[in-house]
Parts: C-alpha cells; structure tokens; sequence
C-alpha cells in the first residue's frame, strides 16, 4: 500500500493525533493489517495505532505489542468496530 491509502484509511476511521507521530483510532475501533514477502504471510490485528516513518509502519496493539514492517508489504486493511448498518432489518416477513 502507499502511504496515501494508509491515510486515507486512517481518515475514515476518524483516527486522530497521538504522540511520537502515531494516529490513535477511537475507543472500540480496531484496524487490521494483512502482509506478504515471498510467499508468508502475517495478519497484525487488533491496531489501535499506527504511524508511517518513511517507507515503514510502526503498529501498536490493544496488547501494548509494537510491529514494525515494510509499508509495500501490507495489501490489506481490516476496520473492526466501525461499519455501522445503513438500514435496520426487522424481524418476520415485511
């Protein structure tokens, strides 16, 4: 991805500014990260930050746990916690 998705996917998640650089999603919102280099492949889930240093991103976890990764190798994003459904679907026949 380029750092311009990134953000972009950031901003849709209403992520605000943190310290060291970091953008810290809202309570309840996590984000996913899917990545691959030659054939392995890794999931970093449950994201509450994320900052992009140069052409790495440095991921912070509900855990405390901090991932540091090349930005070319994520291909996919996950936002958990955000969608929220347009219409409500009743229950029986209508």
């Amino acid at each position: 991805m380029s750092p311009e998705q990134i953000n972009e996917i950031l901003t849709m998640c209403e992520a605000t500014a943190g310290e060291g650089g970091f953008r810290e999603l809202p309570a309840k919102t996590t984000l996913s990260l899917y990545l691959a280099r030659n054939g392995v492949g890794m999931t970093v889930g449950s994201i509450e930050g994320l900052a992009i240093k140069g052409l790495s991103i440095h991921a912070r976890t509900t855990k405390g746990e901090l991932y540091l990764f090349a930005l070319e190798d994520v291909f996919v994003a996950n936002v958990e916690g955000k969608a929220q459904s347009k219409t409500t679907r009743r229950a029986g026949f209508a």
